[in-house]
């Protein structure tokens, strides 16, 4: 199991966001995700639904706020996979993207673990069913992600 702090997924996003927004070629570099690969994305992802959820509840529009937030995050795992070449081939046509998901020849999941991969939506409606004034609230989010919780 590993571990990963709220600061850490707040700056793995970060990284994301700077990287998407680069569009000066083709494909964006893998090299501009700094090593974090779509599993650690998708885990930061979740840990800032978690967290955002929390900031939100209470409020008279958090379901409303959330449900808005969860159409965006549902969004960047696709555009992850999507934009990502390496290096040298960010501006080629043919590019092969770093984080796709299907291999072109059996159009099958290259990897089983991305095939059962959690939907941020999805996610979301966990943390609401945990809800916020659960007491071991974060230690069932971590559970659900399969992270060590350090409190």
């Amino acid at each position: 199991m590993s571990t990963m702090t709220i600061a850490e997924a707040e700056k793995i996003i970060d990284i994301v966001s700077a990287a998407l927004e680069d569009t000066s070629h083709r494909h964006r570099p893998v090299s501009a995700l700094k090593g974090y690969d779509i599993y650690r994305i998708c885990t930061a992802l979740k840990l800032r639904i978690a967290n955002e959820f929390l900031v939100l509840a209470g409020r008279d529009d958090c379901d409303e706020k959330f449900a808005d937030g969860l159409k965006l995050y549902d969004s960047v795992p696709w555009q992850v996979m999507r934009s990502f070449a390496p290096d040298d081939q960010i501006d080629s046509l043919h590019a092969e993207m770093v984080f796709n998901p299907i291999d072109t020849a059996t159009m099958r999941f290259k990897d089983q673990r991305l095939a059962s991969e959690e939907t941020p939506s999805s996610f979301g409606d966990y943390c609401k069913s945990v809800g916020s004034k659960d007491p071991v609230y974060w230690e069932k989010i971590y559970a659900r992600l399969g992270l060590v919780y350090s409190g």
